[in-house]
């Protein structure tokens, strides 16, 4: 026993238990470790493997004669500091569930509930980090997730930019050395882009990142997480701040954090190619895009088909897949998610990340692991590398607009795939590609307004 505090524990103080005795008892602090009330049980450490078991009554009967033999020695040595705890933890461990556990846990009144007890962890990692991080802008997703938003510049609308550039470096600083952490760690995070048509043309606005303990990063497949587990913080980028791509870059290329994706090749596309703002030039590696272990990179299965076989209770709180109408928008080379985001953009963004996550948690790839997701996903970045003009990807783009060219109730949806084709072509030309696919720019403008053209520079109309 602990001479000082009410506990008891293995030699080496990991696996332990710690009991609050008393209506009034405070928290314990052991060795960095926060114990506090937190129900009627008394919890045990996970890896510990501790059990408290019921004894026979006459088992007890013996030891709480032992008890009694403890305090009275204690009583001898010194009086008055040690024999409340004495009595105490050995009643707990000697009776548990009984009266006379709860009268000693109660402070001795009949009648008085046990304290409940928990033995919370050690503060992780991202823990510390996002507890510096809470004077900063951060947000919560649909469901209550929270995140914190990296910008220099007015980012998501009643989320306040750090007020100065070295407020903005410091946050920076702290980030990079977080993902450093979970580089030397090997962490798993959930990833999703959002922007305006990503791909060749296209642009990415936003990188978000979600730590998760549902992906075994190791054997490449889903783990278990245990029900009742802290809910995790998510990270959104400002991809228009050359700091922010920079952090997100080393996470992407990082080969020791294991990245999850959903539908990844037009993201991959944007952060190899995309020249504006600035060039991102990114090559991402470590990445498995779980949509390949359900559907192939011909016929790609959508996110919303395969939220149908998700439980309900893993989506509560989270709002449809499409709620933004981004045809809409792309029929007129307009932004769908203009900046500052709207809330309800960032919303989506994070809502992602957690429908990511449930699929993770709720389903089993085919074959028992995404091993086979991961190398097709290795498969398709070295492609999209060695296909520096997109040329895959534009005869891709040709076939759906031939689809749905002339159908009816089609025109907004095909308006919007000729704008993609228009800007792939033009973002060739960008680069410094000579002209191509001149047959197939006529065809997308023939649905467009007469006097419709993609700006030299890539920019959207207002």
């Amino acid at each position: 026993f602990d001479s000082s505090r009410a506990c008891f524990a293995t030699t080496a103080m990991d696996p332990f238990i710690s009991f609050a005795g008393g209506p009034d008892a405070a928290g314990v602090d052991i060795e960095g470790g926060v114990y506090a009330r937190a129900g009627r049980r008394v919890h045990r450490s996970r890896a510990s493997g501790c059990r408290t078991r019921a004894g026979s009554d006459a088992v007890r009967v013996l030891l709480l004669l032992l008890a009694v033999g403890v305090a009275l020695c204690c009583v001898v040595a010194e009086p008055r500091r040690e024999v409340s705890s004495a009595l105490l933890v050995l009643g707990l461990v000697v009776a548990p569930g009984s009266a006379a556990r709860r009268r000693l846990a109660g402070g001795g009144r009949r009648g008085s509930a046990a304290p409940r007890l928990r033995v919370a962890r050690k503060a992780s990692v991202e823990e510390a980090f996002f507890d510096e991080a809470k004077g900063d802008a951060v947000g919560r997703g649909s469901d209550g997730t929270p995140f914190l938003a990296l910008s220099s510049l007015p980012f998501v609308q009643g989320l306040e930019a750090p007020a100065d550039a070295p407020a903005f470096a410091s946050l920076c600083s702290r980030t990079q050395a977080y993902v450093e952490r979970c580089q030397a760690s090997g962490a798993s995070f959930i990833v999703d882009f959002e922007g305006e048509m990503p791909g060749h043309g296209g642009e990415v606005v936003t990188a978000a990142f979600l730590l998760t303990d549902a992906f075994d990063g190791a054997s490449c497949s889903p783990k278990e997480v245990p029900k009742g587990s802290r809910r995790p913080w998510g990270l959104l980028f400002d991809l228009r701040n050359p700091e922010c791509a920079q952090i997100v870059k080393e996470i992407m290329e990082s080969t020791t954090i294991h990245k999850v994706m959903w539908g990844a090749h037009g993201d991959v596309q944007s952060l190899m190619y995309q020249q504006t703002p600035f060039p991102l030039a990114i090559h991402p590696a470590a990445v498995v895009d779980i949509q390949l272990a359900y559907s192939t990179q011909d016929r790609r299965m959508g996110m919303g088909r395969m939220l149908e076989k998700v439980p309900e209770w893993l989506l509560r709180d989270l709002p449809d897949k499409g709620q933004i109408d981004f045809d809409k928008f792309h029929a007129l080379n307009r932004r769908a998610m203009p900046q500052p985001l709207q809330r309800s953009d960032a919303d989506y963004a994070i809502d992602d990340l957690r429908r990511i996550e449930a699929i993770l948690k709720s389903q089993m790839p085919p074959t028992g692991s995404y091993e086979e997701a991961r190398s097709h996903t290795e498969q398709s970045i070295r492609e999209i590398a060695e296909d520096k003009q997109g040329l895959k990807a534009l005869e891709e783009k040709e076939k759906w607009f031939q689809k749905s060219n002339g159908k009816s109730g089609a025109k907004t949806k095909n308006m919007s795939r000729a704008v993609n084709i228009l800007r792939h072509i033009q973002s060739l030309r960008f680069r410094g590609f000579p002209n191509m696919a001149i047959d197939l720019e006529k065809q997308a403008l023939a649905v467009l307004p007469d006097d419709f053209i993609i700006p030299e520079d890539l920019s959207f109309y207002a």
